[in-house]
């Protein structure tokens, strides 16, 4: 009886080792599945929020582009510097802004005249019926729009605006022969 015992309690021990061994491999293809699933789920949210992104950027891109096809839109910059290594300054006025209109140019921005030292600030305050030169050529990244203009005074003055579709940002660069470029950052609006 005593031997008997021994091989019960032996066989019953193997088949416990085997079941809980089964048991625990059946949890961890559950923990595996539900991992696995987990992932393909975090897979396809992340796949859905990118084409959504991509979608929401071409339809801003598709914007910007009608905007400024129109030719009408408004410049609005936030900071300027004079070039070549000026020293930068926000522009928090929010009525300096140069208006591209079909019908004229409404440019009302500060500039800083001189090309030595020393340098001083005027505000460019001018609606141009009529520039020269004025181009709008698209490019890999968005536009560049370009006109020149007397400004009623003795020098020609080159505006170059160069449009970044997918941002909406734009840099205006002015240049002179009088004075030195004044470079500008900022975004472009529509005209409502």
């Amino acid at each position: 009886m005593n031997r008997r015992f021994w091989i019960i309690l032996i066989i019953a021990a193997a088949i416990s080792s085997i079941a809980i061994f089964w048991v625990e491999a059946q949890q961890e293809d559950s923990r595996q599945q539900r991992r696995e699933h987990r992932q393909q789920m975090n897979a396809e949210r992340r796949a859905a929020r990118i084409k959504a992104r991509e979608e929401r950027t071409a339809e801003y891109i598709r914007h910007i582009d009608s905007i400024v096809l129109s030719h009408n839109f408004i410049f609005n910059p936030t900071s300027m510097q004079r070039q070549p290594a000026g020293q930068f300054h926000m522009l928090n006025n929010p009525s300096f802004e140069v208006v591209y209109s079909s019908d004229y140019i409404d440019v009302h921005i500060p500039f800083i005249k001189g090309f030595t030292p020393p340098y001083y600030p005027v505000i460019f305050n001018y609606i141009l019926p009529s520039v020269s030169n004025y181009t709008t050529v698209q490019t890999d990244g968005g536009w560049v729009v370009r006109f020149s203009s007397w400004l009623y005074s003795g020098s020609n003055y080159i505006f170059t605006l160069n449009i970044y579709s997918a941002s909406g940002t734009a840099i205006l660069e002015v240049e002179s022969m009088e004075d030195n470029t004044v470079s500008y950052s900022g975004y472009i609006s529509q005209i409502y």
